[in-house]
């Protein structure tokens, strides 16, 4: 009886074994077939879009994407795209293919026109495929294409941009893409403003015109003035190299003698991303509290030879701030921009303070599977780099004041509005972005973060001036899109 329960034993061991065997055959040999071609990624990518299954984004990521790109952000590539694609999901509602795009004979990509049901606006989705077999994906973005709902010759009154304009965004807030405010003037004054959607979802506090939303990176444009005041008044030169004010035993290895205040301004120092260890938000509240962390700063390239997005650059010139002036950051751009300006209800607030009418960010979250508020993920208060508060009153009387040099010459507003070619920096000035096409010269900057969508914009050609503040990801893009296509036929 034994030896009979052995043999059974025996065998079912073997025949599970072979069925072992054949499994993993099968799958390696479905993996070696699996085909990663454009054809394969258009339909992949197409299908995990359209997908109502909770697994699809996951099974996405994991077969289509290249495991460099998995790794990246230390080692949290897959979870942020996974979280970001779900994010994006859930924002366009569903979307639908309108047109497949013709490969590009120099680059290795896939693109398709989807229409997204939330704006109502089609978007290019890009995909990045590595060069090396298998191709895999590197990258992945999404751009939005302005309306084709005008003829190119027609024209529009301003009131019937502001009629446009208004619908649009009644109808994209309805459909829960936008919530936030917008205002649209002229040199005479305000043509539209308007605030939809909730300032904090728990309660159901509506945002209003007087709410005051986090800006982002738009900040940098108070540093970028701030500094070329201080040009200005001779405190110091834009050739100045930081080490002038700032200690070089703060700073790592590396050539940071040659990087100047232009550099930094221009966002061309050569700074790379640092490598910060973990801290606790409390233990950089003010700009001091950087000072021991300047040594991960990484210099990557020959300072003034590229164009590489820094907030560690605009950290480094807040602290030059300090050092010229001995008083702090928030204090002088109170006193030479706010308060110059008339922006009361402008500043870099301590969010675990109790400050009035601040709008709560929010985004969509793979872990909650819902809106969750930002409240525990971003800096605990603003600074030279980013993360200010305002409203868009304080917001358009800060672009009166620039256009009328209240708070800088016109030889100062050209320096700060102007492309820097020297530096390879051809659509970035000192604390500015500036944009050339159908609307003339357009100056100004943008500000996104989880839960935080923000653009100013100086159409210096037109005479008009935008400023859409948003508290969910994203917000801003499909106005911005849609305002700047009807500004066009002004």
């Amino acid at each position: 009886m034994n030896s009979e329960r052995l043999v059974h034993s025996s065998r079912s061991a073997l025949m599970g074994f072979l069925t072992f065997l054949m499994l993993t055959s099968a799958q390696l040999l479905a993996n070696e077939e699996q085909s990663f071609d454009e054809p394969a990624h258009m339909h992949a990518l197409v299908e995990m879009l359209q997908s109502t299954k909770p697994e699809a984004i996951e099974h996405y990521v994991d077969l289509y994407f290249h495991p460099d790109a998995l790794k990246r952000w230390g080692g949290e590539g897959r979870q942020r795209y996974i979280g970001w694609l779900k994010s994006v999901k859930h924002r366009h509602q569903s979307m639908q293919v309108h047109a497949t795009l013709p490969k590009d004979p120099d680059r290795s990509i896939v693109r398709v026109d989807m229409l997204s049901k939330s704006t109502e606006l089609i978007y290019t989705v890009t995909v990045n495929l590595s060069n090396e077999k298998p191709h895999k994906v590197t990258g992945l973005y999404l751009t939005p294409q302005q309306p084709n709902i005008l003829n190119n010759d027609q024209r529009l009154t301003k009131t019937e941009i502001v009629e446009k304009l208004s619908r649009y965004i009644n109808k994209i807030a309805n459909n829960g893409a936008f919530s936030g405010t917008v205002l649209l003037a002229d040199r005479q004054g305000v043509l539209y403003q308007s605030a939809k959607g909730l300032a904090e979802r728990r309660f159901g506090v509506p945002n209003n015109l007087q709410t005051k939303f986090n800006l982002g990176s738009m900040s940098k444009m108070f540093t970028g003035v701030s500094v070329l005041q201080l040009v200005e008044a001779g405190k110091l030169s834009l050739q100045d190299p930081v080490v002038k004010y700032l200690d070089r035993g703060y700073f790592g290895k590396g050539a940071f003698e040659k990087v100047t205040i232009a550099h930094l301004l221009s966002h061309t120092s050569g700074l790379g991303y640092p490598d910060y260890p973990k801290t606790h938000p409390n233990d950089l509240r003010n700009l001091n509290d950087h000072l021991p962390f300047l040594k991960y700063l990484p210099l990557t390239a020959e300072p003034g030879t590229r164009f590489r997005y820094s907030n560690e650059g605009m950290i480094l010139l807040g602290l030059v701030i300090e050092s010229i002036t001995q008083e702090s950051y928030d204090t002088y751009v109170k006193t030479h921009i706010f308060d110059k300006a008339g922006m009361p209800d402008t500043g870099n607030y301590d969010i675990d303070g109790v400050t009035p009418n601040m709008a709560m960010g929010y985004f969509y979250s793979d872990k909650l599977n819902s809106m969750q508020s930002n409240w525990f993920i971003h800096a605990i208060k603003g600074n030279s780099a980013g993360g200010s508060y305002s409203t868009i009153k304080d917001l358009h009387a800060f672009s009166k004041a620039l256009t009328s040099h209240k708070l800088l010459s016109n030889h100062y507003s050209e320096l700060a509005y102007s492309a820097k070619p020297e530096f390879n920096s051809a659509r970035y000035g000192y604390g500015f972005g500036i944009w050339e096409g159908k609307n003339g010269k357009v100056i100004g900057h943008s500000g996104a973060f989880i839960g935080v969508s923000a653009e100013f914009r100086v159409f210096l050609d037109k005479d008009l001036v935008l400023i859409i503040l948003g508290n969910q990801d994203d917000a801003t893009t499909p106005v911005l899109t849609v305002a700047d296509y009807l500004i066009e036929h002004l």
